[in-house]
């Protein structure tokens, strides 16, 4: 009994004692009370004796010393640095290192340090980088220290490090580690064995138990109270380094005992990937200012920064004045004063980024802003890190040319802004200040956000498959939705509240509802123009955000109903017409408002987010009084089917009516940006066309909805820009400049790299899914328009609303319009494309230029590549390359230190790599493209600056800046290949770092080569021809007015001659001619090492150096780290290097051939027995000028010159080859894409059904394409169905011809069945039609003859109106029978058919008398008989009986034979005489009859048998 009850009180005893020893991370206090004011939230209270408190003395340090594990550095080695192993990668300033140096000197180091003087210099103002080091370092307090040899009784010092690893590196679960809540336990590593370490490690000193991982979660929730965006990172890794009570190098006793230490701490955190990096500064105590007797003079100033070495920039801790003062003061002052003094924290894996706040107030300051990519869409939010924030105050983030997000205060280091709709595609600058007036002076803070679509937006909400909404019906009624909880937080909450902490997790406790946001361009009334509308049309589900700490790092999963709406915000009225005004739409999750539900529309939604576009047919059947009342069955996914398709027609044939209204902008489409013929030509036309950021193989995305089976697909790189076509625009069209539309082109190509037709899809569909879709012309071009506020502008919905929706509400919802939509939207033919000059550059340096010139130039400084002056229809462009002296790669680097130094890192040749690329246009930012620095091109290998700002491309691969487009390929890992778009020239430039290799696959490489091909084309209205010739060059130049391009990549613009048939020899290595000229015409002055006169040439090219120089608008931006980035060679060589016989000489290619050949000499050589100098010479030489292997260069490369030059000067087989490859695959691309293609366009199909073409897939569009049509077996074809495209030449004009498809009726199918049943019907209604033309006919004669028969009745009546008795009539018209013959009488007695009253030859008494005879005649309006007279006329007896009778039969009467008979015509009751006077009486005649002999000639009519003429 008494020895267990000693033994309970030996256990208490122990226990007792190691609580007291425990050390403890200090927990976050409440709100100070009343008497702590000047403290802030969460910092400790000063205490003057601990005692036996379990909360540590140092209220800003993570726990440290043996007690907590560590290790302290040897003391023969506090000052050079020890050596300290990570056993993994950390990231800093672009390096990966997974290795650090240790010193006194307040820094961790990955590079040996020039300690030498009072001061250590570190950076670029400050060293002769590469003469003297500039090693890379976190230096927390950098200055001469000391640890003290014999301190006084309880004063302890040391440098002290651990590095804390998380479990689950090594494979262990992290289910066995401390809650948040629990507290730290002492560290079981102390002075434990090796062996009993973490797996993989060797030393003590490595921690990975669970203790390592709670602190590691500590750290995390440190840097979520400071750092914007570190709720993102998760820490794997941190090395924790503590200086305690060092003091200044050369102080006395006297000065340590007065207190003179310091006491700071590092912690630097890394994920497992080693791609984000952070580090915690922590100062408890600072008692110098510099390490000198003073202690505050300039000699020996500590600093306090991060350095990236090789004078790639450094970034101070604190960059106020008070601190340029006294440094010092950073124990006094916090970067997250909220939290504790002393603290700051920085992002600091690529260029390093200050965190939390900051108290400058002038100049200019980065903001850290996550996420820099925000939704165009707006309601949402970012974090922002700018100025130390007062909670009484209100902060605006200014949106540069747009309207400002009003900020919330979450911390003193953090404001939350709500960013409002910004129609905007591109970078805008942003200004964070505090709303108090003009008084306040913090206006130094600026940053910038990138305006993304939601098409292209990287962060945009998780619903599925894109695809499946997008179908009819959607497949799947339940769709899954996901997205991480963290990024939605109780917008009740009080941020004024000061216990309220970011890693808390009831600030994410929320409901979330899932919306469908409608969006239109419709018409308003208001202000008399259509525009973009965004409507919340209802919403779907409500969740409930879960904020466990298991969802911190884990999406949150949840299921979408489709057919199932919670809450409406449309009418019944809206939801029957209103709803399908809205042609599509998008989803988004955002927390639920409390009066929502009762209200009937929703005008706002807070911040949240959203999905890309999808339709909403879906929509149209829920709860819809049409369908519910239809006799559709409202759970038959068929019957929701025909409604959709039964709507969408009728949405279809709205569109065609609406889109057929406006303008015809197909003439701007197909005159100015007609598509490449080839895919060859889109390929290198990359000033005009990129490949399309959903459909194509360059960016392998999987959301392509529209040109489904093209292999590629390309798109217009920018606005489409029109000409002017009104009246009188064919005079001086060359001086009038273009204008850009809101059009766009979309250009896809198949299987063999040819143009896909629109007129041909109809004819080779076949399912719904076809493998055939063609691009097609957009009336809303894809990135939107500036100012991209109105209709057709708005990047990524309007192309939606206008373009895309209408193709699948056409062709994939409704049947059989799909031709509909093809009308208004038809393909390019390439009948208007002309290629561009396109022109290469890459290796060291072989240039084949954009006018077919070829030559290898070799010589360091910076050039002019290209530049095109300003003109009234272009713009001016400047583009220069720096040419740097590629080092042997020979040089090991392990021997820093041991037998070389610094400046023999660097040993250059004499072969010259592009190194970098600046790219401008009139009214452009300025775009640099570098290669970065040896040793830092392990995850970026380029470095992409825009405006002086460092831009990256990890997770959005297109970005839009002022005037100029950069988009990278996210294929190979670290942007090796950059493409740049100058959009209103025209001109594009493809940047490739070491040939885009995988250098992951290459063993032998641990990073790339460090060296850029550059690829350029130059669109044609630059008057450079695609195949280089030049002879019409100067006539052509003055007579269009083209603007004189010239540069590298055309030195030789005034030159008639061209060289464009010939290819690269070695006489065209450096030739001097050409060097010389290149040199005086187009080297920058004060660059390189020739110090030449400008020539002639390049009085009108600008001089100033682009790499070294800003525009007006990007100064304030120097200040910026990256600006060293961009101005410093990336191989800058020591001094000695460039003199002497190190200095640089070009190569020819005459010395090439002859250094090559006495290489291979030497190397087949067998003999041994030489002179011993001979020999000694032999290897000398050997080793200084010739390559490893020279027979097999020989051998491998042939005749091919880039080859030899480029496997000879860098002595690398891979750079030989590929620029090998590559020179030849250009030379046959540029071959292809420079030719002409004649182009008859595609044959216009109007009735495709039951139609098909053969061959299906071949083109039919270019010259010498045949098309054959051909019908299905249950139809006959009709019209022309093989065609022809060909030549048509005028032969009046050799000069004019075109090319054409040969004439031909349209080719269209009839059903078998239809066309028996025509071929029978038209023989039964041919048989019929011909009976009923006989019929036709012989009534017509009938009718003819029955109305000869009626008209001579009618007139053989008219003249007996009393019929005739006797057989004979008196002679004697005087007769006893004196009453005179009627009309009708005559006519029928005048008629020669009546045998009975021919004449004879006793007839002439009655005929008009004898020959010669007068006959008068009246021709008066009186009637009367025709007077008798033997010689002078008499008057006609105007008593005459029957004078009307007479009267009506005169013109009845029938012609007669001519008589010689002369008449006297009588007028006005006179005679005139006609003719000889005859003795012989005649009988009178009607007053009406006319004078008819000469027109009838010898046409005379028999009158009762006399020989009279009428």
């Amino acid at each position: 009994m008494i020895l267990s009850t000693i033994f309970l009180f030996v256990i208490v005893i122990k226990c007792l004692s190691l609580l007291s020893s425990a050390q403890q991370i200090p927990q976050q206090n409440p709100v100070p009370s009343t008497n702590q004011e000047n403290l802030n939230p969460g910092q400790e209270g000063a205490k003057i004796f601990t005692g036996r408190d379990s909360i540590s003395a140092h209220v800003n340090l993570v726990p440290f010393g043996p007690e907590a594990g560590d290790q302290k550095v040897h003391p023969g080695m506090l000052t050079s640095g020890q050596t300290i192993n990570l056993h993994m990668f950390f990231p800093f300033y672009g390096g990966l290192y997974n290795y650090s140096v240790l010193s006194v000197n307040g820094y961790i180091a990955f590079a040996t340090v020039l300690d030498q003087g009072p001061t250590i210099n570190v950076g670029v103002e400050s060293t002769n980088w590469p003469q003297q080091q500039d090693p890379a370092m976190i230096a927390p307090y950098l200055c001469k220290q000391q640890i003290v040899q014999n301190p006084s009784p309880g004063l302890k010092t040391g440098v002290y490090y651990r590095l804390m690893l998380r479990q689950s590196l090594f494979g262990r679960g992290s289910n066995i580690n401390i809650p948040f809540g629990g507290t730290m336990e002492q560290s079981s590593f102390f002075r434990q064995p090796a062996s009993q370490a973490c797996p993989s490690t060797s030393d003590s000193y490595v921690h990975c138990d669970q203790n390592s991982d709670y602190f590691l979660d500590q750290m995390m929730r440190w840097l979520q109270e400071g750092v914007a965006g570190a709720a993102a990172f998760r820490a794997d890794a941190a090395f924790v380094v503590t200086w305690y009570n060092t003091a200044s190098a050369i102080v006395g006793r006297s000065d340590i005992d007065a207190g003179q230490l310091s006491t700071y701490q590092a912690i630097w955190l890394t994920d497992q990937p080693g791609r984000l990096s952070y580090v915690i500064l922590n100062y408890d105590k600072l008692g110098f200012d510099a390490a000198d007797f003073r202690m505050n003079s300039r000699s020996g100033r500590c600093q306090a920064l991060f350095n990236g070495g090789n004078h790639t920039g450094s970034v101070p801790v604190d960059p106020t004045f008070m601190y340029k003062n006294t440094p010092t003061i950073l124990a006094q002052r916090s970067g997250v004063p909220h939290m504790v003094r002393g603290r700051y924290m920085f992002r600091v894996d690529d260029v390093v980024r200050p965190a939390g706040c900051s108290n400058k107030t002038g100049g200019t300051y980065p903001m850290l802003i996550y996420p820099n990519i925000a939704n165009m869409l707006g309601e949402t939010s970012v974090d922002v890190n700018a100025l130390c924030l007062d909670r009484s105050q209100t902060y605006v983030l200014m949106i540069e040319q747009r309207q400002t997000a009003s900020c919330t205060v979450i911390n003193s280091a953090i404001a939350r802004c709500h960013l409002p709709k910004i129609y905007d595609w591109g970078t805008k600058t942003v200004y964070f200040q505090p709303q108090s007036g003009s008084h306040q002076e913090d206006k130094a803070f600026v940053g910038y956000i990138y305006f993304v679509p939601p098409t292209l937006d990287p962060m945009r909400l998780d619903i599925g498959n894109v695809y499946e909404w997008f179908r009819n019906p959607i497949l799947k009624t339940v769709i899954p939705i996901t997205w991480y909880p963290r990024n939605f937080t109780n917008p009740d909450l009080d941020y004024k509240d000061y216990n309220i902490r970011i890693s808390d997790n009831q600030l994410y406790s929320v409901q979330l509802g899932l919306y469908v946001i409608g969006y239109r361009e419709a018409a308003d009334d208001q202000i008399k123009k259509f525009r973009p509308e965004h409507r919340v049309l209802c919403r779907l589900a409500t969740y409930t955000n879960r904020n466990s700490p298991d969802y911190r790092w884990k999406p949150q999963e949840e299921k979408i109903n489709l057919y199932q709406v919670e809450k409406w915000y449309l009418t019944d009225w809206e939801r029957t017409n209103t709803l399908y005004s809205y042609r599509f739409g998008y989803l988004k999750l955002a927390p639920v408002t409390a009066n929502e539900d009762t209200s009937q529309h929703l005008t706002h939604l807070p911040s949240g987010l959203v999905s890309p576009p999808i339709s909403i047919h879906w929509l149209w059947t829920i709860n819809n009084p049409q369908f519910v009342s239809s006799t559709y069955s409202q759970q038959d996914a068929e019957s929701r089917m025909h409604f959709v398709s039964t709507k969408a027609t009728e949405i279809c044939h709205d569109w065609f009516a609406e889109d057929g209204a406006q303008y015809n902008f197909i003439r701007d489409t197909e005159t100015n940006a007609s598509c490449p013929c080839v895919e060859s030509q889109a390929r290198v036309d990359i000033g005009r066309f990129m490949p399309h950021p959903r459909c194509s193989q360059i960016f392998r995305d999987i959301t392509c909805q529209t040109m489904i089976g093209a292999k590629n697909c390309y798109m217009s790189a920018q606005n489409i820009y029109g000409s002017y076509a009104g009246e009188g625009s064919g005079y001086e069209s060359e001086k009038t400049a273009r204008f850009q539309t809101h059009y766009g082109q979309v250009c896809c190509y198949d299987e063999e790299g040819k143009l896909m037709q629109t007129s041909y899809q109809p004819v080779i569909k076949v399912t719904d899914d076809t493998p055939y879709n063609p691009g097609y012309p957009l009336r809303a071009y894809e990135f939107g328009t500036d100012p991209y506020i109105g209709q057709f502008e708005v990047p990524g919905l309007s192309v939606f609303y206008h373009d895309y929706m209408p193709y699948f509400f056409c062709c994939k919802y409704a049947k059989f319009r799909c031709q509909l939509f093809y009308w208004r939207r038809p393909s390019s033919g390439c009948q208007q494309y002309q290629p561009p000059a396109v022109g290469e550059a890459l290796g060291a340096v072989s240039f084949n230029t954009i006018d077919n010139d070829k030559f290898i130039f070799n010589e360091p400084g910076v050039f002019t590549f290209l530049y095109i002056p300003k003109t009234v229809t272009t713009p001016e462009v400047r583009i220069q390359v720096r040419l740097e002296r590629y080092p042997d790669r020979r040089v090991d680097f392990s021997l820093l230190g041991r037998q070389i130094g610094q400046a023999n890192l660097v040993q250059p040749t004499n072969a010259t790599v592009i190194t970098g690329i600046a790219i401008e246009a009139t009214g452009t930012d300025r775009v640099h493209v570098v290669a970065r620095k040896d040793t830092r091109r392990f995850r970026y290998r380029t470095s992409i600056i825009v405006g002086n700002i460092l831009r990256y491309f990890d997770v959005m691969r297109i970005q839009r800046f002022r005037g100029v487009m950069v988009y990278v390929n996210n294929v190979e890992r670290g942007q090796p290949e950059i493409y740049v778009v100058l959009e209103e020239a025209q001109i594009g430039i493809r940047i490739r770092e070491s040939y885009n290799l995988d250098i992951d696959r290459l063993s032998m490489y641990q990073e790339s080569m460090g060296l850029l091909d550059i690829e350029l084309s130059v669109p044609p209205q630059y008057g450079v021809r695609p195949d280089g010739d030049k002879a019409r060059e100067q006539d052509m130049r003055t007579r269009y007015n083209f603007p004189r391009v010239s540069g590298l990549m055309r030195p030789f613009p005034d030159q008639t001659s061209a060289s464009y048939l010939s290819g690269l020899s070695l006489s065209d290595v450096n030739a001097e001619g050409i060097r010389q000229q290149i040199i005086s015409n187009y080297l920058i002055p004060g660059t390189g090492d020739s110090r030449q006169t400008m020539g002639t040439l390049n009085q009108n090219i600008p001089t100033d150096n682009m790499f070294t120089t800003s525009q007006d608008i990007d100064k304030k931006f120097e200040v910026f780290p990256e600006v060293y980035i961009k101005s410093e060679p990336i191989y800058k060589t020591s001094a000695e290097y460039e003199t002497g016989r190190y200095r640089f000489v070009p190569m020819t290619g005459q010395m090439l051939s002859q250094r090559l050949q006495t290489c291979r000499d030497l190397q087949l050589s067998d003999r041994t027995n030489w002179q011993p100098l001979q020999n000694l010479y032999e290897q000398q030489y050997g080793i200084d000028y010739c390559p490893d292997n020279p027979s097999q260069i020989i051998q491998e490369c042939g005749d091919s010159v880039s080859c030899l030059n480029d496997y000879m000067l860098f002595n690398a087989r891979l750079l030989g080859m590929e620029a090998q490859n590559n020179w030849n695959s250009f030379s046959n691309d540029r071959m292809h894409a420079s030719r002409h293609y004649n182009s008859c366009g595609p044959i216009m199909i109007e009735y495709p059904e039951y139609l098909m073409k053969t061959p299906v897939l071949s083109s039919g569009y270019l010259e010498g394409d045949v098309a054959r049509f051909d019908c299905f077996q249950t139809h006959w074809i009709k019209g022309d169905y093989e065609y022809k495209c060909g030549i048509v030449v005028d032969y009046n004009d050799p000069h004019s011809y075109r090319f054409e498809w040969n004439k031909g009726s349209q080719p269209w199918c009839r059903s078998r069945e239809k066309d028996n049943l025509f071929k029978w019907l038209t023989g039964i209604f041919s048989t019929i039609g011909i009976i009923m033309a006989i019929v036709f006919i012989f009534l017509c004669c009938w009718t003819l003859k029955q109305k000869r028969r009626h008209q001579a009745e009618e007139k053989i009546s008219s003249l007996y109106k009393v019929p005739i008795r006797g057989s004979m009539v008196s002679r004697d018209w005087r007769s006893s029978e004196t009453r005179p013959f009627t009309k009708a009488r005559t006519d029928s007695m005048s008629s020669e058919t009546n045998g009975m009253y021919h004449g004879n030859e006793h007839d002439s008494q009655y005929r008009g008398g004898p020959i010669g005879g007068t006959v008068p005649i009246v021709v008066d309006g009186s009637g009367g008989y025709r007077g008798e007279t033997n010689g002078q006329y008499r008057a006609v007896d105007a008593i005459a009986p029957y004078p009307e009778q007479y009267h009506e039969s005169v013109p009845n009467l029938s012609r007669r034979p001519s008589s010689p008979v002369k008449t006297t015509v009588i007028r006005n009751n006179k005679t005139v005489p006609a003719g000889p006077q005859s003795t012989s009486s005649t009988p009178p005649v009607p007053v009406h009859s006319r004078i008819i002999g000469e027109q009838n000639g010898s046409d005379h009519t028999q009158l009762l048998g006399l020989n009279t003429s009428v």
